[in-house]
């Protein structure tokens, strides 16, 4: 939006020549950055350009010529902002009962809206049903009945002397107190250990194993 050179200076637009200058150098007297002290940088510079704006007016409204031709400029400006507050009140306040219900939006903003609010609703509701399609799929009971896996008839467990049990890993089946597993299950998994082997839980890994029964302990 233009500068209203008349508004920097703090005077009508009716206002006599000497008006103006009295105000232009009230202004810069009171803005000019010699005068600000200790300041910012920031700060500084916003003076900078307020007295850059202060100059300008005076520049523009000192003189009879280039006053003038904005004058006609300002006048012209406020006639088409009118003119656009006119068109506005037509097409959109005013619109009654009778229009047909596809009327035309004489605001371009509220124009893109409309077209694009139906769009973004379908996209919403899209979000929705796949986040719900995951959640659901994922909070099936049966996907935590399934077993961790069919083990390597090479991994083996160690069961310490006070009864913890050691993970499951190729590397234990040649330590003492070593026992091979059959197979193993999540923890709270309906299945049942085979009749030839025998139950152990590892709790921490939220897990038991079938292991293969006393007689095949590993101590190689």
């Amino acid at each position: 939006m233009p500068i209203d050179h008349y508004a920097t200076l703090g005077i009508d637009p009716l206002a006599e020549h000497e008006t103006v200058r009295q105000a232009w150098v009230s202004a810069a007297r009171t803005h000019h950055p010699d005068g600000l002290g200790e300041v910012t940088e920031d700060e500084r510079r916003s003076a900078e350009r307020r007295m850059h704006d202060i100059n300008e007016a005076w520049r523009i409204l000192g003189s009879k010529e280039l006053r003038s031709a904005y004058d006609k400029e300002r006048e012209l400006r406020k006639d088409q902002s009118a003119a656009v507050e006119d068109i506005w009140d037509e097409d959109w306040f005013d619109a009654d009962a009778s229009d047909p219900p596809g009327f035309e939006v004489g605001n371009p903003l509220v124009a893109t809206v409309l077209r694009v609010l139906p769009w973004l609703v379908v996209g919403a509701i899209g979000i929705g049903i796949f986040v719900f399609s995951a959640f659901a799929t994922n909070s099936r009971s049966e996907r935590w009945d399934l077993p961790i896996s069919g083990t390597n008839e090479d991994e083996c467990v160690v069961i310490k002397e006070d009864g913890t049990v050691k993970k499951p890993s190729a590397g234990l089946c040649g330590e003492p107190f070593s026992r091979r597993v059959v197979t193993e299950f999540e923890m709270d998994a309906d299945e049942q250990c085979p009749g030839d082997t025998e139950k152990t839980e590892h709790r921490k890994a939220y897990s038991y194993y079938c292991l293969e029964l006393e007689g095949s302990v590993v101590d190689d």
